[in-house]
């Protein structure tokens, strides 16, 4: 079954972004490194199919799911890993800035006169050290520094953008519990790391401290990364994120994406489990976050000379819509806006923007492109790593029995999928809804949760007892 829905608009946008940036990947040799080969191999794909020479791909792991075959790239894996993420990105960055001299020939064996470019497809990328070969569509220092989350309420307020209260404070106990005392509004408080080693990403440097915890053992671990902390309190209501493309003349605005956020029953970690476009908020707040990003995005703009994409993450609360951080990057929610525009070069029209492109971008016409899909073409999905590894790619297709799954039969159609395999954090799971099983409106996160209980039973994965935000804003 073709789940891809297309229209006129769809068309016309897929057309005209290919054309428009056919001469600028065209011809061209591109050197492309990221965190996992699987990933690596639909940007592969898609510079190809621009007119780009076989490019030369730098992975850090394999991942999981189809790798990209010989023909489409020259595919080198490091064999990376990490305890978390932002361990896997550090270790990638550090070893792409200091090539194993066998590594480095092969580059130059495909590359003897120079002449590619080096993408670091990373979330995390920012531009540090010399890369192997001249860099493509990189964030400066300066956009990557708006992220730091004991920064970015001050960005909210010179944007005039409502924000929940917080304060900034040292990474000192005394000054955390007074905070956090002066913050609580009866759920805990949510501690945030600055970005003193760097960005940071997937909520390793937040902390829920819960009503009536003492905060110590989050404030041991936060006081090993960070030297301030941003205190602000933690917010009922369904994580919501919005983003949005800065073009040369004006800001490209798309629709709001739900954070599969879940939270365990106990300790001071949340759990993030990807997002999806199933959710919909009402319809004030959706404008509310629109008008949010446009404003964001023009100051964006107006005050560091901001290119590219961007995203804003929050939580619809019962105040409405109010926003807890901001990357400067491309974010992971991109995917699911355009899974119904397979043939729109986003990726690549992305780099392009962000280089500096001089090319005629018509925003509107992306903005128009993306939402009419988003909104027609809904996704629920969420996905983890796993402490448990796997030692090769698999999949269960799953059928949803009353309140719990179970493993499909043969004679059944399936209500889901659940993919596993390796990782270079230990192993890697996706659980997707088919799409006649979405129920539009309605949060993903019950649907994400049932899909984890049950690979905890099939896979002997321990992701635990979940629980899902509440919808306080119907």
């Amino acid at each position: 079954m073709n789940d891809n829905i297309s229209s006129p608009l769809a068309e016309e946008a897929a057309n005209y972004y290919t054309e428009l940036l056919r001469p600028v990947f065209a011809g061209r040799k591109w050197l492309i490194a990221g965190p996992v080969a699987v990933g690596l191999g639909g940007l592969a794909r898609r510079f190809t199919a621009l007119g780009a020479d076989r490019p030369f791909l730098i992975a850090g792991t394999e991942g999981t799911g189809a790798m990209p075959t010989p023909e489409e790239a020259e595919l080198h894996v490091l064999g990376l890993g990490g305890k978390d993420i932002l361990e896997e990105h550090r270790n990638l960055h550090n070893t792409l800035h200091d090539l194993p001299p066998a590594l480095r020939r092969a580059i130059d064996a495909w590359d003897p006169t120079g002449s590619a470019n080096f993408i670091f497809a990373s979330p995390l990328a920012e531009a540090r050290g010399t890369p192997p070969r001249p860099p493509y569509g990189a964030r400066p220092a300066s956009w990557a520094a708006l992220e730091d989350k004991v920064k970015v309420d001050a960005f909210w307020d010179a944007a005039g953008v409502k924000r929940a209260p917080s304060r900034v404070v040292p990474a000192r106990y005394e000054s955390l519990k007074t905070a956090a005392a002066a913050l609580d509004r009866g759920l805990g408080t949510v501690w945030a790391a600055d970005a003193r080693d760097g960005t940071n990403g997937g909520g390793l440097g937040l902390r829920w401290v819960r009503r009536g915890a003492d905060g110590h053992a989050s404030f041991e671990s936060l006081r090993r990364i960070a030297d301030r902390v941003r205190v602000m309190p933690f917010l009922e209501g369904i994580p919501a994120s919005i983003h949005g493309i800065v073009c040369p003349d004006t800001v490209a605005v798309f629709r709001p994406v739900e954070m599969v956020v879940l939270r365990p029953t106990d300790g001071d970690r949340l759990f993030y489990a990807g997002c999806a476009t199933a959710f919909d908020p009402n319809p004030d707040d959706r404008e509310t976050m629109r008008t949010v990003a446009h404003r964001t995005g023009t100051m964006l703009r107006e005050t560091v000379g901001y290119r590219g994409p961007f995203g804003i993450d929050g939580i619809l609360s019962e105040d409405g819509y109010l926003p807890t951080e901001m990357n400067t990057r491309a974010g992971a929610a991109l995917g699911p806006l355009v899974a119904g525009l397979p043939d729109l070069p986003l990726a690549a029209l992305c780099l392009a923007i962000t280089q500096g492109e001089k090319l005629d971008y018509r925003p509107d016409l992306l903005e128009r492109a993306v939402v009419q899909s988003a909104d027609a073409h809904r996704t629920c999905a969420g996905w983890s790593v796993t402490p448990n590894t796997f030692d090769e790619s698999g999949s269960l297709e799953v059928v949803r029995d009353g309140d719990e799954y179970r493993e499909g039969r043969e004679d059944e159609e399936p209500h889901g999928s659940i993919q596993y395999g390796p990782s270079g954090l230990g192993g890697f799971l996706r659980f997707t809804s088919q799409r006649a099983r979405i129920q539009r409106g309605s949060s993903a996160a019950a649907e994400v949760i049932r899909a984890l209980r049950y690979a905890d039973q099939a896979l002997g994965t321990e992701f635990g007892e979940l629980e899902a935000a509440r919808n306080l804003r119907p």
